[in-house]
């Protein structure tokens, strides 16, 4: 039987399990995805574990529902709400219950599969952890007539052979899904951390132990190239030394939100977002008049727990509704529905704002399904001159999202950065090789080619998004130009050059530019190009003034 003393063990083994496969799953994370996925997971069990071992003697519904809460306030990105999600179904599943059976774990897989389909929309075949989950649950009903432990082990099997099988699929959720056919040939990093999962509970209920982890204990070392202190210390160390940059614009509250130091007058819209830290100076530096009133970091290229957003969107709120910037990665997406949701149960108004601008992961006609790049600096300024102006809700979202609609980025690296955390790269880019089309978590590209001379590259660049923005009719201008951490201030001048004088030859107008590294990836080598269409009214509001520790236009 699983009883609460075997469930405190196998949250202890799940964590033990999750550190010694940590670099397996980063690795086949970093082939489709941002390559943290190992790291992220072991954070969530060893979160879950230290809140469950704080209350043994529990039963086991509410064991499970403490865990469900460690692991969404631990662990954003998208693998965070969808573990949360599942673990939480334990909570309803087992609810006064001291014990469960085979009958009871089979309402949990089935209930946690269900669920993780409901939060993430995706199907089985999609390469996701539901190819692991699905098959398990049906081995599990299938030897119900087995003793728990092998009910346990068969059900683990069938998660491992699914895990497996994801190999030969193409991914269509996730950031996974941007490389298309690139995507086959690697297995799902979702679906064998599943396989992980079952197994530690198989191995927990046949007897297998673990010890239980050390509140004192490191568990991350200091990579030797980083200038940090503890890697779990990173975060909220980068948000103290910006307030104390930065104190008259910007504060960190007790909670690890950072709010303007003078808050917007009351009866105006607010403006927040909840984002994955290591792209400092964004989304911190962007705290200020005229522009955010509140924002929340997760760690490292993951999102915030949309537990936490929350309370950015309830410190943002001045009376007349909040809108929540949601830049269009999978974890923040799923994170913003869990903010929302808990944030309309009080009472709030808020009304979350998708933003997505890189032209590489979909075409014109399907704009909305673009992953978010350096273009939402636009829609974030004309937003918060808006909001600043004191318009409507309703005018400030159909402003963000004109902009958006108007807006094209392109970004390209030369050089691979590295986890901060890990040490190790996010990706392979041999000597004298470039990717095109690569992401902001560090996420591979859609091309790769010869590394070429800097007005070859901009050139390059600029056909594919002046091509894009062509169906508008306007020709005035706002372009960013941002760096991607690694890239020095003589480089993006020299890019800008280029871009400058393409765009000019080619009959635009720019109105304004923003040539800085706001929007970065540790020390990436490269740079995204983003270019902004401008009717009169969004104009109008670019200029604006803004005062924020990273970004001062007056």
């Amino acid at each position: 039987m699983l009883d609460s003393k075997v469930v405190c063990n196998i949250f202890s083994l799940l964590r033990q399990r999750f550190q010694e496969e940590s670099s397996k799953l980063n690795a086949l994370d970093a082939a489709i995805g941002d390559g943290d996925h190992g790291y992220t997971v072991s954070r969530a069990f060893t979160a879950a574990e230290k809140a469950v071992l704080a209350q043994d003697g529990k039963v086991l519904g509410e064991l499970f529902d403490i865990a469900s809460q460690a692991i969404a306030e631990s662990s954003g990105g998208a693998v965070g709400p969808l573990l949360a999600a599942w673990f939480s179904e334990g909570g309803l599943v087992f609810r006064g219950k001291t014990q469960v059976d085979q009958t009871d774990f089979a309402r949990f897989l089935t209930g946690g599969a269900q669920a993780i389909e409901e939060v993430g929309g995706a199907r089985v075949g999609d390469k996701t952890m539901l190819d692991a989950l699905i098959p398990a649950v049906g081995a599990l009903q299938a030897s119900l007539s087995l003793p728990l432990p092998q009910c346990l082990a068969e059900a683990a099997d069938a998660a491992e052979r699914g895990a497996q099988l994801t190999k030969g699929m193409k991914a269509k959720f996730g950031r996974a899904h941007f490389l298309g056919d690139r995507s086959v040939g690697h297995v799902d990093p979702g679906a064998m951390s599943t396989g992980i999962i079952l197994r530690a509970f198989a191995d927990g209920v046949s007897g297998a132990k673990a010890k239980p982890v050390s509140i004192s204990e490191k568990l991350m070392t200091r990579p030797a190239h980083k200038l940090i202190n503890d890697p779990e210390d990173l975060v909220q160390e980068d948000n103290e030394g910006l307030v104390f940059a930065y104190p008259t614009y910007v504060n960190l509250t007790p909670d690890g939100i950072l709010t303007r130091a003078t808050p917007k007058e009351e009866g105006k819209v607010g403006l927040c977002i909840g984002h994955g830290g290591g792209h400092t100076p964004s989304m911190g530096g962007l705290v200020g008049y005229g522009l955010l009133d509140a924002d929340v970091y997760g760690p490292i290229f993951t999102c915030a727990s949309g537990v936490r957003i929350a309370k950015a969107i309830q410190a943002a709120d001045r009376g007349t509704g909040v809108v929540l910037l949601v830049s269009n990665h999978a974890g923040d997406v799923l994170n913003a529905r869990l903010a929302l949701r808990r944030c309309q149960q009080d009472g709030i108004n808020v009304v979350p704002v998708y933003l997505g601008d890189d032209i590489a992961t979909a075409p014109r006609e399907s704009y909305r399904d673009r992953r978010g790049l350096g273009g939402l600096l636009f829609a974030l300024k004309i937003g918060g001159a808006a909001a600043e102006e004191g318009m409507t809700l309703e005018d400030v979202i159909r402003l963000m999202e004109m902009t958006n609609e108007r807006t094209a980025s392109l970004a390209v690296a030369v050089r691979a950065p590295t986890h901060p955390i890990t040490g190790e790269p996010l990706f392979t880019l041999p000597d004298g090789m470039i990717e095109v089309g690569t992401g902001v978590h560090g996420e591979v590209g859609v091309y790769r080619g010869t590394a070429m001379a800097a007005d070859d590259l901009v050139d390059l660049l600029l056909e594919r998004l002046c091509a894009d923005i062509a169906i508008f009719p306007e020709r005035n201008l706002v372009v960013l130009l941002n760096g991607s951490g690694g890239t020095s201030r003589m480089e993006l001048h020299i890019l800008y050059r280029r871009v400058h004088q393409r765009l000019t030859a080619l009959g635009y107008s720019i109105h304004a530019a923003v040539v800085d590294s706001l929007f970065t990836t540790q020390e990436m080598g490269g740079f995204s190009l983003s270019l902004c269409l401008m009717t009169p009214e969004m104009q109008q509001l670019w200029d604006r003034p803004a005062n924020s520790p990273n970004l001062r236009l007056v």
